[in-house]
């Protein structure tokens, strides 16, 4: 299927603009034509052509921000939940979204509505923007006619989402800050005060240490060869990148994270916060066990984790109890296995993983706390290393060049 953009007049010659949704243009005007629409002009979204195209820049260029997702699933439960149809529901939510690309997706799901199509299958036609765990907790809404319950808990979820990334993400400018600032101040020295030093060095024909020729070069190497150099610096950051989306990459990437001493306590317990809490929502709301972990799989989205959620959901099949089945994990400790079997014991594992979650975003703070304060005096060391060692290149033949002036 694609989606069409269309003007058209309705039968009393009112011009109407739209999406609408069909395998190719013929049966986008035939479907147009069934609902008493004249079409003027007709083709198909140009979005979907640059997806196609250029998978990667689309992603970044289309990307629906997850704040205007959890929004929408506030906005939604909150109209349905005052009595407004769905359809009426979707018109309203149309007029107020400043955001051009979902504003897209909700005329295409609102036509899709319209035609007799459930709210979960509208969204399941846009994976990119709507991930499983919306059309399944949406799903369980249409059965138990609760929609709001479950687009509000939609929203919640959303909201910690964004709340945790944003704290390690925070957590993350200072360091980032003082990366940035002692480059700057390497590129300084090695562009400006290395060649001035060169020259006298030259002039006397002073006899330089192993150092002092080391940063000599680099310097004559950034000075010389910056028109190549900054562009293959480019292109090795946008290749680490475009390698880390493969799985291969990903994987080697998360798995090498998991061993950096100051971060892999900090990654574990993001890990553990996600999976409890979504976990936690999905199985509160009546969904599957099995279909939660399928999900929780893909909104962890980490291939070590991401291997034991899946393989325990097959242990679960064979019959082995949630607890029992992460027992050989390399992330879940033995006091989140725990806390899953008491919940087991008591029947109450929905309560025991929404508990796991609010201890574990309290341990996020805390480790977050202390990863930054043992980053920034590291990066400060390393600032000095750095710097130092430029100026010891600098300082040692300057002072052997005096003492030999001096003895002339």
């Amino acid at each position: 299927m694609a989606l069409f953009t269309y003007i058209a007049f309705n039968k009393k010659g009112k011009e109407e603009k739209g999406i609408i949704d069909a395998p190719n243009i013929q049966s986008a005007r035939t479907k147009l034509k069934s609902k008493g629409l004249y079409v003027r002009q007709i083709s198909e979204d140009a979005e979907r052509k640059d997806r196609e195209l250029f998978p990667f820049l689309a992603k970044l260029l289309y990307r629906v921000p997850r704040k205007v997702i959890g929004m929408f699933c506030r906005q939604l439960g909150t109209l349905l939940g005052a009595g407004i149809p769905l359809d009426k529901s979707l018109s309203n939510i149309v007029e107020q979204t400043d955001h051009e690309v979902f504003r897209k997706v909700v005329v295409a799901m609102q036509a899709d509505i319209t035609e007799g199509i459930s709210l979960s299958d509208a969204m399941r036609k846009h994976p990119d923007v709507f991930p499983n765990q919306y059309p399944s907790l949406v799903s369980v809404g249409e059965r138990t006619g609760d929609y709001e319950t479950a687009l509000i808990r939609l929203s919640e979820m959303e909201d910690k989402n964004i709340e945790l990334r944003s704290k390690v993400t925070t957590a993350l400018v200072y360091p980032s800050i003082i990366f940035i600032l002692l480059q700057l101040v390497i590129i300084f020295l090695l562009t400006t005060v290395v060649p001035q030093i060169e020259h006298l060095f030259v002039e006397f024909n002073a006899t330089l240490p192993l150092i002092t020729r080391i940063v000599i070069g680099s310097s004559k190497l950034i000075t010389g060869y910056w028109f190549l150099l900054f562009p293959a610096i480019f292109a090795v950051v946008i290749g680490f990148f475009f390698y880390k989306g493969t799985p291969e990459g990903k994987e080697k990437w998360e798995r090498f994270v998991l061993k950096i001493p100051i971060v892999r306590t900090l990654a574990k317990k993001v890990l553990i916060s996600n999976f409890a809490r979504n976990l936690g929502i999905l199985l509160t709301n009546r969904v599957p066990l099995i279909v939660s972990l399928q999900i929780v799989e893909q909104i962890v989205d980490h291939s070590v984790f991401g291997e034991e959620i899946r393989n325990a959901a097959g242990r679960i099949r064979e019959g082995e109890k949630l607890s029992s089945s992460f027992l050989s994990s390399e992330i879940l400790p033995q006091m989140v296995l725990g806390m899953m079997s008491a919940g087991e014991a008591s029947d109450r594992v929905p309560e025991m993983m929404n508990k796991l979650a609010e201890i574990y975003d309290s341990e996020v703070d805390t480790s977050l706390k202390a990863a930054t304060q043992a980053i920034e005096p590291l990066m400060l060391v390393f600032m000095g290393f750095a710097i130092g060692i430029i100026m010891a290149a600098i300082i040692v033949p300057m002072f052997s060049l005096t003492q030999n002036l001096q003895g002339i």
